[in-house]
């Protein structure tokens, strides 16, 4: 079950940009800095992924994720009860009387993924404002036939 969920992770995060990548008007379009720092809040790296920055948030959501789970088993107790041939069970209890190193291991992760989180949601929001500037500053040209003047076109368009 834990070899599963590893690779569907790991196969998510690989296939994203794929599934993601298109050539069509949309990957091109500017993006919303208020939905990609909304989209980070609420799933860790999700705001650079959909600003095209797709290492980035898989980076996010890795180390975010990997406090979370440091944060948790600091101050929990895991056990896994197997029963049975399809009943799985994981009870994750806290612990009776943690010693002052695991207080002080969970504490720092805690601090240490609140700081994280913070700069994952700054850095979607300036990573779509600076996808936005890198459009801004692309010449686009335009060819086209004007079949009522029989003449062609061709225009020059800088984006402000």
């Amino acid at each position: 079950m834990r070899k599963l969920t590893v690779v569907f992770v790991i196969g998510t995060i690989l296939l994203v940009p794929v599934l993601t990548h298109a050539d069509n008007d949309y990957a091109k379009s500017r993006k919303d800095p208020i939905l990609a720092g909304a989209l980070s809040w609420y799933v860790p790296g999700l705001g650079q992924m959909y600003s095209g920055a797709f290492l980035k948030g898989a980076a996010f959501f890795v180390i975010e994720e990997a406090l979370l789970i440091g944060t948790v088993l600091s101050f929990a107790e895991l056990s896994l009860d197997v029963s049975g041939s399809f009943n799985i069970g994981l009870s994750i209890k806290s612990k009776d009387d943690p010693d002052r190193g695991e207080q002080r291991t969970g504490i720092v992760l805690g601090v240490s993924l609140i700081i994280v989180h913070f700069v994952n949601v700054i850095d979607a929001v300036n990573t779509s404002r600076r996808y936005n500037r890198s459009l801004d500053m692309h010449l686009y040209t335009d060819f086209d036939y004007d079949a009522e003047s029989e003449a062609y076109r061709f225009e020059i368009n800088q984006r402000f």
